[in-house]
């Protein structure tokens, strides 16, 4: 029922032609759409019940992720679920803004990574001290659409959780468009006023976790990427003709669309599988570990499959004009967020490892 009710609220909104609309229009996601998305209880999935949501779990979350990936929709809900409300539902359970998040009525965006000079990570050097954060963040999803940042800083007695309004004096949002018109941002903070949620250890244990929730969801929306994007190509072998036939009567076109949903199948069943795995895991590390397992396993089979969509499609699919171009760039896109399938199967085999050294 999770499923049918937010596909039928993303097809009767336009499905993946909204998102070439929004694209075209510079960016960015539909404000009313976030509005019903959350009266349908959308952010508000994963959120306990005691804390004004659903209670269902991150395996709800999943469902949810996965149409979102079908209609590769822009607006921020794995961002939403996964990050904002998963740090604040770890750290400020009672705080105002978690009832104006998951009603829609405000959408807060992360910041926790920093750009070094080489131009990749950085250790953390964003300061928050007497009310005011200095220094900068890097790669925030959502920046330019956000109304506020949950700012990870270092502060005099460790790692605060602090909000910035994307309004606030001294603060500058550099954005950066990505391959699917999306936009992705960096913060510069000059004695930026912002205030302090939580503070201490807790606050890096609750973003990690919370890192873990957005990884797994990312996987969960690139299962949704790989369902379309194999959909649409599938029924264009079915119809275009070569020599007077379908494509899709030719024994190799036959055999790659096999191998293809196979391919489709093992993710979508893995990622699944994690994600109920989740909800019942307590012990961090091996939330961390489930969750590489389901973004590697994602995101190597959307990448394959929107590229060979590509390649079934012949020139037309190089044509923005069909929307299987815009699957692959989504594919490529969550790809490389929250780390690709290269960085997170290292993880898990790195974590492997470690248990087999432990026992």
């Amino acid at each position: 029922m999770l499923r049918e009710s937010a596909r039928t609220l993303f097809e009767r909104a336009g499905s993946a032609g909204r998102s070439r609309m929004l694209r075209d229009a510079e960016g960015g996601w539909d404000a009313d759409m976030v509005r019903e998305l959350a009266e349908a209880g959308v952010f508000g999935v994963t959120v306990p019940e005691e804390n004004g949501g659903l209670g269902m779990g991150l395996a709800a979350g999943g469902v949810i992720a996965e149409e979102v990936g079908r209609v590769i929709a822009p607006e921020p809900v794995v961002m939403t679920v996964g990050l904002s409300l998963g740090l604040l539902r770890r750290l400020c359970p009672h705080h105002a803004l978690m009832e104006k998040i998951i009603n829609g009525e405000t959408v807060l965006a992360a910041a926790w990574q920093e750009r070094g000079p080489n131009g990749g990570p950085a250790e953390a050097s964003c300061r928050y001290a007497d009310g005011k954060l200095t220094g900068g963040k890097a790669w925030i999803v959502g920046a330019s659409g956000a109304q506020g940042f949950l700012v990870v800083a270092e502060g005099d007695a460790g790692p605060v959780l602090v909000l910035a309004e994307a309004t606030a004096d001294a603060l500058s949002i550099d954005k950066r468009t990505q391959a699917d018109g999306s936009s992705m941002g960096e913060l510069s903070f000059s004695s930026t006023p912002a205030e302090q949620l939580a503070e201490g250890p807790a606050v890096r244990d609750a973003l990690n976790e919370a890192i873990s929730d957005a990884t797994a969801l990312t996987a969960a929306e690139l299962v949704g990427v790989s369902d379309s994007a194999f959909e649409i190509t599938l029924e264009y072998i079915k119809t275009r003709e070569q020599f007077d036939k379908p494509i899709g009567s030719f024994q190799i076109i036959q055999h790659r669309a096999v191998d293809l949903n196979v391919m489709r199948e093992v993710a979508q069943a893995g990622v699944r599988e994690v994600l109920a795995q989740m909800d019942s895991e307590t012990d961090p590390k091996r939330r961390a570990k489930l969750a590489s397992r389901a973004k590697a396993r994602a995101a190597t089979a959307a990448k394959k499959i929107t590229r060979d969509a590509i390649q079934l499609h012949g020139a037309v699919g190089y044509t923005d004009e069909f929307d299987i171009g815009l699957y692959l760039n989504r594919a490529l896109v969550l790809s490389a967020w929250l780390g690709d399938d290269a960085y997170h199967r290292r993880i898990w085999f790195d974590a492997r490892e470690e248990e087999g050294a432990v026992q």
